[in-house]
């Protein structure tokens, strides 16, 4: 990878031990430390093993479309940190979704699928762990499309979108893919890589293979499908409402549907609150989004949200139990396998 900015960590806490994160980087590591003492400093040695290890469309072997994505350029020692710096940064998180085998699976499938990619536009040797690694941010980023990642950047630690990040580099490698790039970088592995961990995670939500999460691309789309229905509504209602000064006053009742329109608009602004950490002033909109409509599907959406910032956000044992029994039967079935960690974590820190 080609790294103008270098990621640190993300603010996405891993809930399971990495452990095959952490695998991954230690055998990459010793695999290239093994490449180096079988060269001995020798150029042409090192050449034998990239285009043995290596894969290449002149000298194919079977076991290269896998051993490729843990050989690294011997010349230069930022290839392989980069590449593992990227892996350790969203890996963890990814893992913790996916589960171990799924994460392995998900690096091994996407490195050489992206290598299969590059040797289409190239003839090789393709050496590296880019393609693999960017399936993971691929995947990232529909799991954490609000995420934010702490990057090293002029001297600096600064926190940006994660969004942001990947998109830039996808970017680049776009640019780089039709010519504007520097030489000696796989674009076509970088692009195939994160095109494939993106579709794949999208595909494991999509089926349900995978459950959805507050979290996820599915949700964010969802609010921002939520806020445009939201406005428009607002706009039609003035557009074709009474004059200010011929409305006659009427009793503040509102009808099952307003009060289930008001609760959606509560649940839409605690939901960008959340997306932005102010967890206290979205917990205040979903407390009065569930006082609005008690016994609307909104309302129990409302108690999802809310249980997550008691449970995970801002601990309050108590308030996680009451908010807990109170979900009725309309949590939608997505939101199922959320509910029922959250009960599990609430008993923990009962």
């Amino acid at each position: 990878m080609h790294e103008p900015v270098i990621p640190i960590a993300t603010d996405q806490d891993a809930r399971r031990s990495p452990v095959v994160t952490r695998a991954l980087v230690l055998v990459t590591v010793v695999a290239h430390l093994a490449a180096l003492a079988a060269a001995q400093g020798d150029a042409e040695r090192a050449m034998a093993l990239v285009m043995r290890f290596g894969a290449s469309r002149a000298a194919f072997e079977p076991w290269q479309p896998l051993t490729t994505m843990f050989m690294h350029d011997p010349g230069s020692l930022w290839h392989l940190a980069g590449n593992m710096i990227f892996l350790w940064t969203f890996g963890s998180a990814v893992e913790s979704r996916l589960g171990h085998a799924g994460f392995l699976a998900l690096y091994l499938t996407g490195g050489m699928v992206a290598a299969g990619i590059q040797l289409l536009v190239s003839p090789g040797p393709v050496i590296g762990a880019s393609g693999a690694v960017s399936a993971v941010t691929g995947a990232f980023i529909v799991l954490f499309p609000r995420a934010r990642v702490v990057v090293f950047l002029f001297l600096s630690l600064v926190p940006i979108p994660a969004m942001l990040l990947v998109g830039l580099y996808f970017l680049l490698d776009i640019l780089g893919a039709f010519g504007a790039g520097r030489g000696g970088i796989g674009h076509a592995a970088h692009l195939g890589g994160t095109a494939f961990g993106f579709t794949v995670a999208m595909v494991l939500l999509a089926t349900g293979a995978l459950p959805r999460t507050d979290m996820d691309l599915f949700f964010l789309v969802r609010q921002w499908r939520r806020r445009r229905q939201m406005r428009a509504a607002a706009a039609a209602t003035a557009a074709s409402g009474p004059r200010a000064d011929t409305v006659t006053p009427v009793a503040p009742v509102l009808s099952a549907a307003a009060a289930e329109r008001a609760a959606r608009a509560l649940l839409d602004q605690a939901g960008a609150s959340f997306a932005a950490g102010r967890f206290a002033d979205a917990r205040d909109r979903l407390e009065r989004a569930i006082t609005t409509a008690p016994e609307s599907a909104a309302a129990d959406e409302a108690r999802v949200m809310l249980a997550v910032i008691v449970v995970r956000k801002a601990p309050d044992p108590a308030r996680a139990g009451t908010v807990l029994a109170s979900l009725g039967a309309r949590v939608p079935q997505a939101l199922q396998p959320l509910v029922d960690d959250l009960r599990r974590e609430a008993a923990g820190i009962a």
